[in-house]
């Protein structure tokens, strides 16, 4: 694969993308489901942590939207030649296609996004809610239609499902940590619910979560991959060792929050929280922009077609 100034963009325009869903889905569940257990469990005045993170979640759904217009033109720009002006005809024939439902689906949610956050940072709608969750969910869903899952026959009937696992999950593991290092962590303001609760109603959701996005992410990079000896005999596959040895080191650091510093946030001794959690989410931003690489070279089992 060349990587023209294109190909960069698009990869970038995707790495935007991905970072944005994540923040969008971990707003929701941290909003929805990790603050009022955290409340539940330690006490403490939540408005602060809330509404930093609705604002969080505005900001994310703004730049999946410029994401997406930029995905959009990029996409249409591969459809013709570089010397050739771009028309309206062209973006109508790329939205016409799998890829322009796709891309449409994810902007669907986009929008329901912006209205749900908006009504929940404003007047606190009880709509705005339902509208927030129903954008996560339908992120995770809309998410694939874009990619190997739904345009490689190799991805088979599992390809879709597995891919909105790994999306789904992955958002729900990072995403939700990231929310809550920024809303709650990082900027605890007066009366704050504690770092022990926070975590320790975050930790089953980070587990599960963690463990779904890799073991379907294993599923999908398997199809994709064809035999073992892709891994290191293809561009995609040693991206795909790069983002697995990233990902060991995401997990370590989890674990070790779980393990470490948990227990000692509930015993109430001092535990860097804020800085592991910082690592954590500052690796996990790196294994997204690997991820946006990966999905933009070509599968072993296609290039084998």
């Amino acid at each position: 694969m060349t990587w023209d100034a294109p190909t960069v963009w698009y990869a970038a325009a995707r790495w935007l993308g991905y970072l944005a869903v994540f923040a969008v889905v971990g707003a929701a569940v941290f909003r929805w489901w990790v603050l009022p257990r955290a409340i539940r469990a330690g006490g403490g005045d939540a408005s602060g942590s809330a509404a930093r993170a609705a604002a969080a979640a505005r900001v994310a759904a703004v730049l999946l939207a410029l994401a997406l217009g930029a995905r959009l033109y990029w996409q249409s720009r591969s459809m013709i030649e570089p010397e050739e002006a771009l028309t309206g005809e062209v973006v109508r024939l790329v939205l016409a296609g799998a890829w322009g439902r796709g891309w449409l689906a994810q902007a669907g949610a986009t929008l329901v996004a912006l209205i749900g956050w908006r009504l929940v940072g404003r007047s606190g709608h009880p709509i705005g809610r339902w509208l927030t969750m129903a954008a996560a969910v339908g992120l995770a869903l809309a998410g694939p239609l874009v990619g190997h899952a739904v345009g490689l026959p190799a991805a088979g009937a599992l390809g879709y499902p597995a891919t909105v696992i790994h999306l789904g999950a992955g958002a729900i593991w990072l995403g939700t940590l990231g929310i809550i290092a920024v809303a709650a962590l990082w900027r605890p303001g007066p009366n704050p619910v504690p770092p022990a609760a926070l975590i320790g109603a975050f930790s089953p959701i980070a587990l599960v979560s963690g463990l779904a996005a890799m073991a379907a992410g294993s599923v999908v990079g398997w199809r994709y991959l064809g035999g073992l000896d892709a891994l290191w005999t293809t561009d995609y596959g040693r991206t795909l060792l790069i983002k697995i040895a990233t990902l060991v080191v995401v997990a370590a650091v989890g674990g070790y929050n779980w393990r470490v510093v948990l227990p000692r946030l509930r015993a109430g001794r001092s535990a860097p929280i804020g800085r592991t959690a910082a690592v954590e989410i500052g690796i996990g931003i790196i294994l997204l922009a690997i991820t946006a690489v990966l999905v933009s070279l070509g599968a072993p089992v296609e290039l084998a077609e």
